[in-house]
């Protein structure tokens, strides 16, 4: 099987089914979030080779990927060509693409997330998780009324725009405080953004301590927003919630796991499953820190559920959740993951073993630019500098002068490439700038090419300058990697846009449970 054509009715039989499957859609995410399959994971082709690794890890697992239209030399095609390069080898492409796909009747989401945030929605009608109002919110406060604020975002999203007063303790962390009060009455709001984090938050807590007074917040900072309440940028939250001691927070990993028939294995176990060829394996550790570990991947705060769209690329896979040594961050993630019903979960019991080493791979050549060798360089007026990172890490700084390009398409290179001038690639950390003076160089080898080792952010460490404004003649290609974040809005738009979101996400669960292939299985 390698780099062949499956129809959409095939398709939706391996998605009916229980086997592993990894399906991707290589267009960028603006088109994604136009329409895609509601299991399809957003593996843009400007990005694919840095994530596919992480993504879908075994290179026997059986992978589909998809676009618009499976045109010749389309992303699909390209796609598969690339994949098959790096030892994929069981790649087929998606017939006649989306357009196919539609054209059979068979149901397509748009949006981002839409897995996860349906699922979120379902999960509260499911645990009857309250939901308090703002108005109820804001007259419990202007009353003086017992009451606690807790934002479950991570850090640097909760520092981006959190309601005033809110404490912040993100995922799983919040988990694992002592949710005390002296006073009767007293009631806990757990909000986000918007809404699915503060719902897992809410109903987490309720099921762990059979809390009554812990409720969700209504649609989060974006609708505590839009009513003018008072929010604050770049807030430092107040940590005086203690977590509980470790045998308690023990005694509650248990006692979830017990109930609900959760599957812990030992390091036996584990072996067991890593020898298992035929099998796709994650591990997660989802501690704050943690020691580095062959094939883990370090994923705190309790953000899996959350991104697991992002970070589990195969469907059907199995996964192993580390979390010593009281085990309730692994326990109520695994909760939730058995629920989305999307992979086979475990919880290791005691310490990640020493793990074998993974194959040897060649070290990329190392034949980057030093920030002052560019330096100089620009001091000489040699350099034409193009950052080919995401776009949102472009509009927050970028070197002087930098042009932006999606790296899917060199083609927009042509114009700047020019006798006795080196183009130098940017990326934030240099990854996405080294494969694109790779293929510059393959595709132009009269041309010169380099890139910034360490990126944007060594140049930055370096205490050089960079900017965040840029002119529109800058752009060599549109920011098509822009999902639609509504983090992103600003300004007289943002009102609107949020509106429009809240009442996108208020109606998905209803769309995406219509798809016979997403199937959640709740707990009774």
């Amino acid at each position: 099987m390698s780099n062949e054509a499956l129809s959409p009715g095939e398709l939706q039989a391996l998605l009916l089914g229980s086997a592993e499957l990894a399906l991707l859609d290589v267009r960028e995410a603006r088109w994604f979030c136009d329409a895609h399959l509601n299991l399809a994971r957003l593996a843009p082709l400007s990005t694919l080779e840095l994530q596919i690794g992480a993504l879908v890890p075994r290179r026997t697992t059986e992978l589909v990927v998809c676009d618009e239209a499976d045109a010749q030399e389309g992303p699909a095609a390209r796609a598969a060509a690339l994949l098959e390069r790096l030892g994929y080898s069981r790649v087929r492409r998606l017939a006649g693409g989306l357009n196919a796909w539609r054209a059979e009747g068979l149901p397509v989401i748009d949006g981002y997330a839409t897995l996860v945030k349906a699922f979120g929605d379902l999960a509260r009608l499911h645990y009857g998780t309250p939901t308090l109002s703002l108005a109820e919110f804001e007259e419990r406060r202007r009353t003086g009324q017992p009451i606690t604020l807790i934002d479950a975002r991570p850090r640097d999203e909760y520092a981006f725009l959190s309601i005033e007063g809110a404490r912040n303790y993100a995922g799983t962390e919040l988990a694992l405080r002592a949710l005390h009060a002296n006073e009767p009455g007293h009631v806990w709001v757990v909000n986000c953004f918007s809404r699915t984090r503060g719902i897992v938050g809410a109903t987490t807590l309720r099921l762990l301590a059979g809390g009554d007074q812990v409720v969700f917040l209504e649609d989060g900072v974006m609708a505590w927003g839009l009513r003018g309440g008072p929010v604050v940028e770049n807030a430092q939250p107040v940590d005086d919630i203690p977590a509980e001691p470790p045998e308690l927070l023990r005694a509650l990993a248990d006692r979830l796991i017990a109930r609900h028939g959760l599957s812990v294995i030992d390091a036996e176990g584990l072996a067991r499953l890593q020898a298992d060829r035929d099998r796709t394996l994650y591990l997660f550790d989802l501690r704050p820190s943690s020691s580095p570990a062959n094939g883990v991947r370090h994923v705190p705060g309790g953000q899996l559920l959350m991104h697991f769209e992002n970070l589990v690329g195969t469907r059907n896979a199995r996964i192993v959740l580390i979390d010593e040594p009281h085990r309730l961050r692994a326990a109520v993630t695994a909760f939730w993951l058995a629920q989305l019903n999307q992979a086979e979960v475990h919880v290791l019991a005691g310490e990640l073993p020493v793990l074998p080493p993974t194959p040897e791979q060649a070290e990329p050549a190392n034949d980057g630019l030093a920030p002052d060798a560019l330096a100089r360089l620009i001091a000489r007026g040699e350099a034409e500098l193009v950052d080919v990172g995401p776009s949102l890490d472009y509009e927050k700084r970028h070197l002087p002068g930098a042009r932006f390009l999606l790296p899917a398409s060199l083609a927009p290179l042509e114009p700047v490439l020019a006798p006795g001038r080196t183009v130098v690639f940017s990326s934030p950390d240099g990854a996405a700038a080294r494969l694109a003076a790779r293929d510059a160089r393959q595709r132009w080898p009269a041309s010169a090419f380099a890139w910034l080792a360490g990126g944007t952010d060594a140049w930055a460490a370096d205490g050089r300058p960079v900017e965040a404004s840029y002119a529109p003649q800058q752009l060599l290609t549109p920011f098509d990697d822009d999902w639609g974040s509504v983090m992103r809005i600003s300004g007289p738009r943002r009102d609107e846009v949020w509106t429009d979101y809240l009442e996108w996400e208020r109606g998905l669960s209803r769309r995406v449970t219509e798809d016979p292939a997403v199937r959640f299985r709740f707990f009774v």
